[in-house]
């Protein structure tokens, strides 16, 4: 009883955090617009998707913590739990080392990629924001396994909690270095201050109320090959969502400059908050789809906890998306400005494709739960790498908008054809049945977008 309380009560305290990072930005973003200009805005924009890229140095290992805290747990294996706890502490404090060379390497190799579109002043702030992001970046490292921890014990109401001090205090803090003149430089800087306070909280609530002992020693061999091999592929993923969703960023910086990369990313804006309201539930059902698929679940009881969440997410997700088809142009106008008028399309055309995925994020949860994502890892680079050459082709052309429609077609071919046939063929779930539950949820909303 006490876990399905912790589990509701998460999901609950999931979606409160959501709803305060989608209010908020209603009042913050048109102040911060304001206040930094297109350009500064844009510059932001630009080397929070340069500093992306370190993310890769984790090579995939951020579901992989879950998962192999989640088993020891699952097991009732202490012993275990502490080394393995110890093994990921050791690894992720190497991979922040790394990350604060390659990040270095960054910042002053930004001038050779941006120099035509950029002015040397955009140059060097862009230098000082990639520097300070570098920092906060590999902070967050280590910090990350004490927070898998805390969610593979499915203690959902601290973990949100504390998500949600940090909704609210990330757009304070800007606005206090945005009011004393500080710009964007003084927003990265208050990113990495909250990253250095979540450091001691994380690791206390660890420690004290979990019981968890950092264990360290020699790591046997074969379980290094283990979790590399599981890795592996989710680092493949890693590097296509990067080629998807920060690639686009950087080609535009390259290309058209630090205006056209802001208006790109206020229309990200939209997808992100689609994206996180969407996944808000499937994350929390992590833990549990893992525990299912250890104790061989069968594809009917998978495939019913897919339909179940799924009807779920498709409701947010139909009202968001219809909402945005019929209010989103002159939503924008009054939010953002006349000048961001395109950020609507960019938008429009990448939300309707990534639904898709969205709705069925269970499903990725329950091949990564089997280990068989081994073919949407290979699938989404395909894809991606074609979304980026093609993207590099239509910018010249068509701008923002092109390099949207590039990313849209390219995500409705892997995830709408080639994802559903690898669900149904290989995994077994009842993709068709799936659909018609979704399909005959969409005659309201469609109605309603006509």
């Amino acid at each position: 009883m006490k876990k399905v309380s912790e589990l509701k009560a998460g999901a609950i305290l999931a979606y409160v955090n959501l709803a305060i990072s989608c209010i908020i930005p209603l009042g913050y973003t048109p102040i911060m617009l304001r206040i930094l200009g297109q350009a500064e805005y844009g510059l932001y924009s630009l080397s929070n998707s340069v500093i992306s890229y370190l993310g890769l140095l984790t090579f995939g290992m951020g579901m992989t913590v879950m998962r192999y805290i989640t088993k020891y747990r699952a097991e009732n294996d202490k012993e275990g739990l502490n080394r393995v706890m110890g093994v990921f502490t050791t690894i992720y404090v190497i991979f922040a080392l790394l990350a604060c060379v390659v990040g270095c390497i960054l910042a002053f190799g930004a001038k050779t990629f941006f120099a035509e579109a950029l002015n040397t002043s955009e140059v060097e702030k862009l230098k000082i924001l990639i520097l300070l992001m570098t920092v906060s970046t590999a902070i967050s490292f280590p910090v990350s396994v004490f927070a898998s921890a805390i969610l593979s014990f499915e203690k959902y109401i601290f973990r949100r909690s504390i998500e949600i001090l940090g909704t609210i205090m990330a757009p304070l803090l800007n606005l206090v270095v945005l009011y004393a003149g500080y710009g964007s430089i003084g927003m990265a800087f208050a990113g990495t201050l909250l990253q250095v306070a979540y450091a001691p909280i994380y690791f206390l609530y660890c420690s004290r109320r979990l019981g968890i002992r950092l264990k360290f020693g020699k790591v046997p061999v074969s379980f290094l090959k283990e979790i590399l091999g599981f890795s592996a592929v989710v680092f493949i993923s890693s590097i296509a969502d990067l080629l998807f969703w920060s690639t686009d960023k950087v080609l535009i910086g390259a290309i058209l400059g630090s205006v056209a990369v802001g208006v790109y990313n206020i229309g990200g804006v939209f997808t992100s908050m689609l994206q996180n309201m969407a996944s808000a539930i499937s994350n929390v059902f992590f833990p549990r789809v893992t525990t299912m698929v250890i104790q061989k679940a069968s594809p009917n009881e998978l495939t019913e906890i897919l339909i179940r969440i799924g009807r779920v997410q498709y409701l947010l997700v139909s009202l968001i998306l219809s909402g945005y088809i019929v209010f989103g142009i002159p939503f924008i106008y009054f939010w953002s400005g006349d000048e961001y008028r395109d950020a609507y399309f960019v938008a429009l055309v990448t939300i309707i494709p990534l639904s898709i995925p969205l709705i069925q994020s269970i499903a990725y949860n329950i091949i990564i739960a089997q280990k068989k994502h081994q073919f949407r890892s290979v699938m989404y680079v395909i894809i991606a790498v074609i979304n980026v050459i093609s993207t590099y082709i239509v910018l010249p052309y068509y701008g923002i908008i092109g390099a949207a429609v590039c990313t849209g077609i390219s995500y409705l071919l892997g995830n709408g054809i080639a994802l559903n046939i690898y669900y149904a063929k290989v995994i077994g779930l009842d993709i068709l049945r799936f659909w018609i539950n979704i399909g005959k949820m969409t005659i309201v909303p469609g109605v309603l977008t006509v």
